[in-house]
C-alpha cells in the first residue's frame, strides 16, 4: 500500500471515531463553554467590543466579550499549495469542484477550512494566511492583519539597500499613514481582528544580517547591510544620517580623536563625518567598539520605525492591538530589540523553531525584562521525507516523536503565565513538490492532499481542548 493511501485510511478511520465525541466551538453546534470568538466562559473581565490583553495572576487575551482566550492558530493557508499538478485532482473531489482556478474555489476551500479549524480546535488565522479567502465575505474567527510598512523580511534571498529605509523621515512617515490608512482604517470596527503584524522577521542585527545556512535560513545568502550600516553612509542631507551622527557625539563625548581612534578614520569633526557619504559600507566584526555602536544606533532606529508605525496605525485604528514585528528569536534580534519595542506594543511576537526545552531559557530572560504575554507567531516540529529533504524547523525521527515534541511544547508553554499563543506552520504539507518550495519545505498538520498525520491530530484536539485547563496550572 502506498504511503499516501495509509495516511488517508487510517486518518479518515481515526477522524471519524473521535469527532464522534467531539464539542464544536464555533457554528450551529456551538458550545455553551465558549463565546462566538472561542473565548472561554469560565474566566470573565470587562467586555470591551475588541480583543485585549488583561492579565490576572497570568496573562490572558481577552474576547470582545470579555471572555478568556489563548491563541491556538494556523498559518500558510495560500492556495497555490491546493493547486499544484501533483494534488490537484484530489482536492478537485475533495472540495467538490472542477475548476481550482474559478471563483467557486475561494467559498469551497473557505467551508474545507472552516469545517478542519472545528476537527483540530483552532480558534485564531495566524499571519501568514490569504485573508482574502478566509474573511470572505465576513470573518467568523480571530485572525491576524499582516501590514508590512518595510520589506525585509529574513527570509527573502535578495533585498536591495534600499529597502532599509530611512525611518526619520518626512517620506516614510507618509509612507505609514497611506498604508495605514489603506489597511487599517476599513478595520477599526472589526471584532475578529486580534491584531496587527508587521515584518516576518526582520533583519536587524548582525547576526540577522550576515552570510549564513541554517534550519532556519534557508539557503546560503549573501550578507546584508542592515540599517546601521546602510545610514550611516548617506549624506548629511538625510535625516538617519544626521541621528547616527547625535548618537556618536554622545557615545564619544564629542570627540572626534576617540571617534577616529576607534574606526581608524581621519575626521576633522563630527560635521565632516556627517557630510560624507560611502564612508564604512562594512562592519569589522571584531571591533567590539563598532559593535556597540552598531546596536546602540539601531534601538535607536527601531524606535522610531517602532513609534512611527504604531501611531499611524493608531491614527485610523485606535481599537485594536499593535503586536508589532515577529521577531527571530533564532537569532539575537529578540535580546536586542525588546527593550524598545515592547514600549510599543501589547503582545510580544516571536518566531522560535525549537523544542520547549530550548524556548525556555528566552522566555525566562524575557519576561524577566517585560512584563508582556508572549505568542510564537510561526514554529513546528518536522520530519524528513522523500519529498521534504529540508523541512524548517528542529526535525523529528519520525511521526511518533514529531507529535511527542508538539504536545510537550504546547503543555510546557501554555502553562507558563507568560504564555498566550502558538501559531502552528502550517496547515498542510509544502513539499518539494511545490515549485516555490524546492530549497526549503514546511511540514503540515496534514499531508498535500488533505489526509491529517493522525498522531498529529490527536494531539492537536487533546492539546486545544484542555488549553484552559493546562493554563491554570501556571
Amino acid at each position: 500500500m502506498k504511503r499516501r493511501d495509509f495516511i488517508r485510511l487510517t486518518s479518515a478511520s481515526a477522524l471519524g471515531s473521535s469527532m464522534l465525541g467531539a464539542y464544536s466551538l464555533y457554528g450551529t453546534h456551538h458550545s455553551t463553554k465558549f463565546d462566538r470568538y472561542g473565548g472561554w466562559l469560565g474566566k470573565k473581565f470587562e467586555a470591551t467590543g475588541f480583543f485585549r490583553v488583561e492579565k490576572d495572576k497570568r496573562w490572558w487575551i481577552v474576547t470582545p466579550k470579555g471572555n478568556a482566550f489563548l491563541s491556538w492558530g494556523i498559518n500558510h493557508l495560500y492556495p497555490d499549495l491546493w493547486k499544484q499538478d501533483y494534488n490537484r485532482e484530489a482536492w478537485q473531489k475533495k472540495l467538490g469542484i472542477e475548476n481550482l482556478n474559478g471563483s467557486e474555489f475561494n467559498r469551497a476551500l473557505r467551508k474545507w477550512f472552516l469545517d478542519v479549524r472545528e476537527q483540530l480546535g483552532f480558534n485564531t488565522v495566524g499571519v501568514h494566511n490569504s485573508l482574502n479567502i478566509i474573511n470572505t465575505p465576513r470573518p467568523e474567527m480571530a485572525y491576524m492583519q499582516p501590514i508590512h510598512f518595510v520589506n525585509i523580511p529574513h527570509w527573502r534571498g535578495e533585498i536591495p539597500d534600499s529597502n532599509f529605509v530611512d525611518v526619520f523621515s518626512s517620506d516614510f512617515e507618509r509612507h505609514c499613514d497611506r498604508m495605514a490608512k489603506e489597511i487599517a482604517a476599513p478595520l477599526k470596527d472589526d471584532p475578529y481582528l486580534l491584531g496587527y503584524s508587521m515584518t516576518d522577521c526582520p533583519l536587524l542585527t548582525e547576526e540577522d544580517l550576515r552570510e549564513r545556512t541554517d534550519t532556519i535560513g534557508g539557503a546560503r545568502r549573501p550578507s546584508r547591510i542592515g540599517w546601521p550600516r546602510r545610514l550611516r553612509n548617506l549624506g548629511s542631507d538625510a535625516p538617519g544620517k544626521r541621528v547616527y551622527v547625535e548618537t556618536m557625539k554622545k557615545i564619544y563625548r564629542n570627540r572626534i580623536k576617540d571617534f577616529n581612534t576607534i574606526y581608524d578614520t581621519k575626521f576633522k569633526s563630527f560635521d565632516n563625518l556627517s557630510s560624507t557619504e560611502n564612508w564604512r559600507p562594512n562592519t569589522q566584526l571584531s571591533n567590539a567598539n563598532e559593535s556597540r555602536d552598531n546596536v546602540i544606533f539601531l534601538q535607536r532606529v527601531v524606535d522610531k520605525y517602532y513609534e512611527t508605525t504604531r501611531n499611524a496605525i493608531r491614527r485610523y485604528d485606535p481599537n485594536h492591538m499593535f503586536v508589532g514585528d515577529k521577531l527571530h528569536a533564532n537569532t539575537d534580534s529578540l535580546d536586542t530589540v525588546l527593550p524598545i519595542t515592547s514600549k510599543y506594543t501589547e503582545i510580544i511576537m516571536y518566531q522560535m523553531y525549537a523544542r520547549y526545552e530550548v524556548q525556555k531559557p528566552g522566555l525566562d530572560r524575557w519576561s524577566a525584562q517585560v512584563d508582556k504575554p508572549f505568542i510564537n507567531g510561526d514554529a513546528a516540529f518536522t520530519m524528513t521525507t522523500d519529498t521534504m529533504p529540508r523541512p524548517y524547523g528542529p526535525v523529528a525521527d519520525n511521526l511518533k516523536m514529531r507529535a511527542e515534541w508538539t504536545e510537550e511544547f504546547f503543555r510546557s508553554a501554555f502553562a507558563r503565565p507568560d504564555f498566550v499563543g502558538w501559531h502552528y506552520c502550517g496547515l498542510i504539507d509544502a513539499s518539494q513538490l511545490v515549485p516555490r518550495k524546492s530549497d526549503r519545505q514546511h511540514s503540515g498538520l496534514l499531508d498535500g492532499w488533505g489526509n491529517p498525520y493522525p498522531a498529529l491530530e490527536k494531539v492537536s484536539k487533546s492539546c486545544s481542548s484542555e488549553i484552559y485547563s493546562i493554563a491554570q496550572q501556571s
